[in-house]
């Protein structure tokens, strides 16, 4: 039986740009650009097998200074306009697929990348989005094994061009909810930063352009480090390690989280506000 056809347009800045990126990227057949004057569009059709994409580019664009000014009015932060974001001495691709990586995440990394481990590990960055937690980890410890998961498909193909723009052979991806699919004791460490905002927290307001589930989390913000903290007691190692970065109010709540599901040796990471923004468990 075969699959559903899907149809998708997308208006885009720059055809001849995007259109080279599905080729390059995805391995998509991709048509000459026709102009359609009586549409007052350029468009190119994109060949994904049961996907098939038509870009739409404006004829008579404004130009790259107007739309930088008109997105930058709408609100837009500077990162997704230029696709491209800075963390851990290396450039990400980011749009608005995936967060914008903040500095404090920072502080995960480094701590994994200055850690004495013993041997050889395997480490899992749950809810990878853009990848960069992942990716830095890997660039920066070729011996280790990293995986990428993340539930949604659209945050992969983003960590997708962050692992082919870096050449990081050592990063693999995998589409999960969160832990369902590992066998038992696959991973010594699981790092992540999942969605830790409550849903009634007003500073969402200050981040409409960002991805909503990549936020928002239920039980005021600590649902999935329930979830997840619960799922990795079966899928880390014997002495495996689980880092998460939350809320700076959240510390305590993760705190008694980790002890419920059998976590030891509990430590807290501050940021550089000195406020509380991680906290590692071994079991």
């Amino acid at each position: 039986m075969l699959g559903k056809l899907n149809h998708i347009a997308i208006a885009v800045p720059n055809i001849k740009k995007a259109a080279e990126q599905y080729k390059n990227i995805f391995g998509a057949k991709v048509s000459e650009p026709v102009e359609q004057p009586d549409h007052g569009v350029t468009t190119v059709f994109i060949d994904l097998g049961n996907t098939k994409i038509e870009l739409l580019e404006k004829l008579g664009e404004g130009s790259p200074i107007e739309n930088f000014i008109k997105k930058k009015q709408e609100g837009i932060p500077l990162d997704y306009i230029l696709n491209s974001t800075k963390f851990y001495e290396e450039e990400f691709y980011v749009d608005e697929r995936v967060l914008i990586p903040r500095p404090e995440t920072e502080l995960l990394v480094d701590y994994i990348n200055n850690y004495d481990f013993p041997r050889k590990i395997k480490i899992l960055d749950a809810g990878t989005g853009s990848g960069c937690i992942g990716i830095s980890i890997a660039i920066k410890n070729p011996k280790f094994e990293v995986y990428g998961s993340d539930y949604v498909i659209n945050s992969l193909h983003v960590a997708k061009i962050n692992k082919k723009n870096l050449d990081v052979a050592n990063f693999h991806l995998i589409q999960a909810d969160w832990l369902c699919c590992f066998d038992e004791k696959s991973f010594d460490v699981i790092i992540s930063n999942p969605p830790y905002i409550a849903e009634e927290d007003p500073h969402l307001n200050d981040l409409k352009h960002e991805p909503y589930q990549a936020l928002v989390a239920s039980n005021h913000g600590l649902g999935d480090i329930q979830k997840i903290t619960q799922q990795s007691t079966k899928i880390l190692k014997r002495e495996g390690m689980i880092i998460f970065e939350h809320g700076f109010n959240q510390s305590n709540d993760v705190k008694n989280i980790f002890e419920e599901n059998g976590f030891t040796n509990i430590k807290l990471i501050k940021d550089f506000q000195n406020h509380p923004r991680a906290t590692l468990g071994m079991i």
